[in-house]
Formats: structure tokens, C-alpha cells, sequence
């Protein structure tokens, strides 16, 4: 008799393949960084095939030896920092400037492994049984689970009444002890809830957890984790206030892809203007209080959010009543009606003294009534053109929050037609107020306006590279938005090439050659190509080049001022995560929180790139 390496099933060696799951003998590995199918750790656990990976990790099927049962092996492998040779268990760390992170996040791995120890009394967490280093990496031994994940049965529609309440009963069990310990899960979707076979429902991958109150902020930064669709919009900032409402949150979208079998709405769409669909309007069967349970838990605010785990769940159960999110807020507007009677009595007083001061502030910060139109190009694909056109609008939308007196009309063109209209407009002398300027012909730019009044109203604080845009653009004619950094791709799979440095973009992509010498803009086509079999260092001289050009084309005296103010708002924290990171640009955000926080948070593999960001130099287009 043998065992076979995915099931662990004993069947007759006469058989060429297990005749339980059809596993056969000598597979090989789906990855070549995987462990082989039969490699043994601490002379215990008999690893099997794959169940699955990311960028922190690999979970094996496998034999624990002494106790004779399948379990799951759960091993740090982070793709962005290790390399394994094929065939050996040996990790090995392929950019020396990258240990520290190496470690920082290996320690974050037997955080993880330690604190879900914790609740193996918790029929609803997943057991973790033992942990351990080795092959200078980590392990975590976990119970193996026999059923589905959550998501699976919803990819085919939406779940009874019934059962979504009984399934968010038992993540609330698991959350309950969880938050009771000081810890946040911050990862809890359809995806990390299991349905096991038995019945029990069961949450798994802490991952993402926030382990203290008390973590550094830099370490919040390198541990800030989104899951679209189901992390609240203050899960978006590096350091922000998060506690027991930020899971409510997941809980009620989770929820709501339960009831409705739609994904919910990214939460940072929502911000501005709230257009998320009511669970009872795609689902009528579903009892008004569930509707309201999953607006509150899914509320923008978190303040209108339920203030706990127990809270939700006795609304849930139908223990306690709930108010939609308008009465809720209207309940808490009406009590602080008293105290914001009594502050506005002081204030007058204040406001008289200080009359003058406001007045002139006032001046300051209007705009007056103006109309103005910005040009953009679209990209050749529509839903690139889609996803660009509606990031745009967002900033406009949030930049009208303050302006309201202002109509910004946003116009776009694909390339070729983008050219056209712009020559077009030359000829008849007048061009857009603002529009994309990159690659514009001198003739173009001759017409344009200076940026420099655009340029007095930039916190010079928040922006990489501000002494040099003058230097960059010394007639003032383009004002940049973003830039490209110079980036060396290394490919980490075997390949047929002789190993030397190509600029042959396209070899690369098809994991033909060893190295490939592009920019930022290649970043997202080689990660979506080389998934998992590539990693990236800095060139020895770091140039850089300004992009994301916009000029200044024809306006009046109150259009002037307000293009200036808006182009200046476009280098702000929020207009720059929305240009380059939630429409993936291709360039990099001059905002320098963004840059440091968000990006890197988002994209680790950059984790340390940006430190001596001084040193790199910085040239026009």
C-alpha cells in the first residue's frame, strides 16, 4: 500500500494514480518555488500538493506523522523579497537591502501564528496546532479543513435569509473573542470564511491582523492591508483610527454579498457621493431590519457603524431594534442640538472679535462663480478609459465639496482624436483651460499659460521634487502631476536566454530573458506576466522624469484663478491616490505621503525604495 500526496488515502501500488482524488505519483510541483509533494519537515509532517498562495505565503495539504491525521502547513515564503532553488527547501533572501523586511515580516508571520493559537478553544477560528522556524523561513501547522470557502457557493448566487444569518452568527462568535484580545482582523470577507463539512463555520487568515493597540506607525504602514470591497475607507490610510467598526464593516459587506450575490462597492467611491445600492432593492424578499443592519454595519461614517460585534449580532437575531442610517443620523444631530446652541453663542461672541481675521480668510479661500473645462486622453481600452474618466470625476466631486460655485467639465478624447481636437482648438485660439499636455508640440505650448500662480497655492511640504519644477519647466508652460522612476526587473524563473541585460520589453514579459531594464510604467504588465517569479531593484543612478503633464490653456481672469486652484489640488494626498494608484497610471505620485504610504503599502515590493529619495534626480519630460 501507498500514500498518495494530495488526499493521503492509502491505495494499492498496482494503481498509477490515487483512485480517491486522482492525484498521481511524481507530479511535479504547479510552482518551482513550491515544496515537492513528500519533502518532510522537523521529521513530522509529510508535505503534499499546494492548496494555495500569495504574496506572504504558501498552505500545503499534509501528514502529521505522529498523530496520523491531514493538516495544513502554512509556510512565510514572501515572494517579494525570497527565492527558493528548485527542489530544495532552503529560502533564500535575493536582495541583501531587503533583510530587514525579510525579517519584519517573518516576525509578523509568528505574530500571527501565536495570537490565532490563542483561540483554539473557539470552534469558529480555525486550530492552530504549532509553529516553528526553519529552512530560514517560518511554519505554521494548522488544522486542515475539511469544506468550502464562503465565496465558492456565492459565485453561483446569493444564500437564503436563513443561512446568512446563521453563518454571520458564527463569524461573530469568532470576532466576539478576537476583539475581546485586543486584536482586529481587517481581512474578513467572503474569501477567508470557511464552511466546513460538519456545519461549523469557521474564520481563518489573520494575516492582516493589528495585533496591538499600541504598533509604531511605521509599522502600521507596512502592515496596511484593503480588500476591495469590503475594507473601510479609513482602512485606506496609513495611520488612521481603527477598532472594532472597521471589521463591522467587512461583516456588513460580507453580508451584503450574501444577501444579494453582488459585490459591494469600493468604499472609497462611496466617499463623496454614496451610490451604493440597498440590499433590499436587488433583494424585495429580504426583511427591511436586514436591510438597515447591513447599511448601518456598511456606513461611510464610522461613527453611525454599530460600536460592537454584539451590538450587530443582537440587531441580526432580531434582540434588538434598529435604525436605518438617515434616522440614526438624525438621532444624533438632535442630541447635539443643545450643545451646538450653546457653542454658537460663544462663537458670535468670538466671531465679532475676530471679524476681521475671518474676513480676510474668506477672501483667501473662494473661488468666484466659474465654469471651466479640462481636456484628458483616454487610454485605447475602454475600461481603462472607463476607470479613468470616473477616478477624475471623483476629484472633481470632492473639489466641488468646497467650491461648489464651480463647474469643472471634464472632456475626454481617445489619442488620435485627442491630437485633433487640441489642433483644433489652436487654430480657432482657443484652448481647453486645463487639458494633458504630454508630448504637446512647442507650438502648442507657446499659447499656453504660466503655471507659477498655480504653484504659490501647493503645500511645497507635501510634494516630492517642488524646487524643481521651475528648473524642470523654466517657462512655466507644463505642470506635472506625477513621475517615472527607472526600475530593473529580474526574473527569477528559469529562462532561455544568456542571462544578459535586453531592453526587449516583450521577451521579458514572456519569461524568455534574465533582465529587463524599464520603469514604473512596465511595473504593472511585468507583475501581471511573472506573477510570483520576478523581483525588482533600483538601477545604480536613480534619474527620474517628470509626467503626467497638464497645461493652461485660454481663460478669463476668474477662470484663471480657478484652473490654478484645482491644478494645485490635483498635487494634494487625495487627487494623487486616485490619479495613480486606484486608476494604476503607470506614473508615480508626487504627493509624498501617497507615495511613502499608500503606494508602498499597497505595492511592498517598493518597501525601502523611496528612503533616500533626495539622492535621486529629477529631469523634465
Amino acid at each position: 500500500m501507498q500514500q498518495c500526496l494530495f488526499c493521503f488515502e492509502n491505495y494499492d501500488e498496482e494503481f498509477d494514480m490515487c483512485p480517491y482524488c486522482g492525484y498521481e505519483e511524481d507530479t511535479p510541483a504547479d510552482e518551482p518555488y513550491f515544496l515537492l509533494p513528500g519533502m518532510e519537515l522537523e521529521d513530522r509532517y509529510i508535505i503534499g500538493k499546494a492548496l494555495g498562495f500569495g504574496g506572504f505565503g504558501i498552505t500545503y495539504k499534509a501528514w502529521d506523522k505522529n498523530l496520523s491525521i491531514v493538516v495544513a502547513v502554512k509556510e512565510y515564503y514572501y515572494t517579494g523579497c525570497a527565492v527558493r532553488v528548485p527542489g530544495t527547501q532552503e529560502v533564500q533572501i535575493y536582495a541583501k537591502n531587503r533583510r530587514t523586511e525579510y525579517q519584519h515580516f517573518l516576525m509578523r508571520f509568528l505574530d500571527e501564528a501565536r495570537y490565532t493559537a490563542k483561540f483554539s478553544s473557539n470552534n469558529n477560528i480555525v486550530n492552530v496546532y504549532e509553529f516553528f522556524e526553519a529552512n530560514n523561513t517560518a511554519y505554521m501547522v494548522m488544522e486542515y479543513m475539511e469544506g468550502v470557502p464562503l465565496i465558492d457557493p456565492l459565485k453561483s448566487g446569493a444564500l437564503s435569509t436563513d443561512e446568512c444569518i446563521e453563518v454571520m452568527q458564527g463569524i461573530c462568535a469568532a470576532l466576539k473573542e478576537v476583539h475581546e484580545n485586543g486584536i482586529l482582523h481587517r481581512d474578513i470577507s467572503p474569501d477567508n470564511i470557511m464552511l466546513c463539512s460538519n456545519g461549523t463555520v469557521k474564520l481563518f487568515d489573520f494575516g492582516a491582523a493589528r495585533f496591538s493597540k499600541h504598533e509604531s506607525p511605521e509599522i502600521l504602514k507596512l502592515t496596511q492591508v484593503m480588500k476591495p470591497g469590503y475594507s473601510p475607507p479609513e482602512q485606506y490610510q496609513a495611520v488612521s483610527k481603527q477598532g472594532p467598526w472597521t471589521d463591522i464593516y467587512a461583516l456588513g459587506a460580507t453580508l451584503y454579498y450574501m444577501i444579494t450575490g453582488v459585490k459591494p462597492e469600493e468604499s472609497t467611491n462611496r466617499k463623496t457621493e454614496d451610490t451604493l445600492t440597498p440590499p433590499i432593492v436587488i433583494n424585495p424578499d429580504i426583511p427591511e431590519y436586514l436591510n438597515d443592519t447591513i447599511l448601518r454595519a456598511m456606513a461611510v461614517d464610522m461613527h453611525i457603524r454599530f460600536s460592537s460585534v454584539s451590538e450587530f449580532e443582537k440587531v441580526l437575531v432580531g434582540e434588538k431594534k434598529v435604525l436605518g442610517v438617515a434616522k440614526e443620523k438624525k438621532r444624533r444631530k438632535k442630541n447635539r442640538i443643545l450643545g451646538v446652541t450653546a457653542a454658537i453663542f460663544i462663537l458670535s461672541i468670538a466671531f465679532s472679535v475676530f471679524y476681521y481675521y475671518f474676513d480676510q480668510r474668506l477672501q483667501e479661500i473662494t473661488l468666484p462663480d466659474s465654469e471651466i473645462e479640462f481636456w484628458i486622453m483616454l487610454p485605447e481600452d475602454d475600461g481603462d478609459a472607463d476607470t479613468k474618466i470616473r477616478s477624475i470625476e471623483v476629484i472633481i466631486n470632492t473639489f466641488n465639496e468646497t467650491y461648489d460655485n464651480v463647474i469643472i467639465n471634464l472632456i475626454g478624447f481617445k489619442q488620435e482624436e485627442y491630437i485633433e481636437s487640441i489642433n483644433e482648438a489652436l487654430k480657432a485660439g482657443n484652448l481647453p483651460n486645463l487639458f494633458e499636455s504630454d508630448s504637446m508640440s512647442a507650438e502648442i505650448l507657446e499659447q499656453t499659460l504660466n503655471f507659477e500662480d498655480a504653484l504659490k497655492q501647493v503645500n511645497a511640504s507635501e510634494v516630492l521634487f517642488f524646487n524643481q519644477f521651475n528648473v524642470a519647466f523654466p517657462d512655466g508652460k507644463q505642470f506635472p502631476l506625477g513621475f517615472i522612476m527607472p526600475i530593473v526587473f529580474y526574473n527569477i524563473a528559469p529562462f532561455d536566454d544568456d542571462g544578459e541585460e535586453t531592453d526587449d520589453r516583450e521577451r521579458f514579459l514572456a519569461g524568455k530573458s534574465a533582465r529587463f531594464v524599464g520603469t514604473i510604467r512596465d511595473y504593472y504588465d511585468v507583475q501581471n506576466a511573472l506573477a510570483g517569479k520576478y523581483y525588482i531593484e533600483m538601477p545604480d543612478e536613480i534619474v527620474c522624469t517628470f509626467a503626467a503633464l497638464i497645461s493652461i490653456g485660454h481663460n478669463s481672469n476668474d477662470e484663471k484663478r480657478t484652473t490654478d486652484r484645482f491644478l494645485a489640488y490635483l498635487l494634494s494626498g487625495f487627487a494623487q491616490d486616485f490619479l495613480h494608484i486606484q486608476f494604476q497610471s503607470g506614473y508615480l505620485p508626487l504627493n509624498n505621503t501617497i507615495l511613502r504610504n499608500v503606494f508602498v503599502s499597497t505595492y511592498s515590493e517598493f518597501t525601502g525604495f523611496f528612503d533616500n529619495i533626495r539622492s535621486f534626480t529629477i529631469q523634465g519630460p
